[in-house]
């Protein structure tokens, strides 16, 4: 009796899936080893060709699987149909995520090492499977790329019910965007030039380069108040550290203009007090 046990264990689809998976982890190990002694690889390359390899032989284990064990499925497949139809629904949202996955390497949509925006969520690809994408978090603000630092985890189902954007990188440096606001004290506009020349010393001495790409552009809110909007390129490594360098410069500029006026202003009245003229009370400036 035990060794009919055993002749039927060692005979049956049993051990064919275990040397299926065995191998292809045996693959995977690998692999693994070879991309992590190659120097002349990036992380982000590593990372990505890891990702690719894994998902690959994931897909190989499931066909290999399906193939191993089809006469076993095709004979409960007849007495089991309410059952599947039960379960397809039940599994409604996993099958959105491997048709999302299979969307995503159909249409090459991104891989690891882009920056996206899915499910109104932006950040750093860094890992992604047959079902969720892996993010590094990007914070809400609208043109942001500084990082949270929190990890976020997305199926693949969205992408059959939301936009997918894909913010393009030139040399590892996204577009970066800030928005300054102002009280509406003075004419903000006439120094354009100063603000610009400030903002591209600033960008400098924090490490940019491309200062060509810089963009400055001033405009109102809706309720009145000035708006310094600025785009730059940046890695996202030096995102934190060159927006504070521009802040820092732009808000010191315009308080140093509005304190130059309102001294220029103070002088004025004090001349003109002195040659005994009569002016209005000083309003703002």
């Amino acid at each position: 009796m035990p060794n009919s046990i055993t002749h039927q264990l060692y005979s049956s689809d049993v051990l064919a899936s275990i040397a299926l998976l065995a191998i292809l982890a045996a693959i995977q190990l690998i692999l693994s080893r070879a991309l992590s002694k190659r120097a002349d690889l990036t992380r982000s390359v590593v990372r990505r060709w890891s990702a690719n390899t894994r998902n690959f032989l994931m897909l190989v284990a499931l066909v290999g699987l399906i193939m191993i064990w089809a006469p076993q499925l095709r004979t409960f497949a007849l007495s089991l149909t309410a059952f599947a139809v039960a379960v397809v629904v039940a599994m409604k949202e996993l099958i959105l995520c491997l048709s999302g996955s299979a969307l995503r390497t159909f249409t090459r949509a991104y891989s690891v090492g882009d920056f996206i925006e899915l499910g109104g969520t932006r950040g750093e690809v860094l890992d992604h499977n047959l079902l969720v994408t892996r993010l590094g978090e990007f914070e809400r603000r609208e043109g942001s790329m500084l990082a949270t630092g929190r990890e976020v985890i997305l199926p693949h189902s969205l992408l059959f019910g939301t936009p997918l954007r894909v913010e393009a990188a030139v040399a590892g440096q996204l577009r970066h965007t800030i928005q300054l606001t102002f009280e509406p004290q003075g004419n903000l506009f006439a120094a354009q030039t100063e603000i610009r020349d400030a903002v591209l010393s600033a960008f400098e001495k924090s490490g940019g380069k491309e200062a060509n790409r810089v963009e400055v552009a001033l405009s109102t809110s809706d309720i009145g108040k000035y708006r310094v909007e600025i785009k730059f390129p940046v890695t996202p490594d030096q995102v934190g550290q060159t927006e504070q360098a521009v802040i820092c410069t732009v808000g010191n500029l315009v308080h140093s203009l509005r304190d130059k006026r309102e001294s220029e202003a103070d002088d004025c009245i004090e001349r003109t007090m002195s040659s005994g003229s009569v002016l209005p009370q000083k309003g703002v400036i």
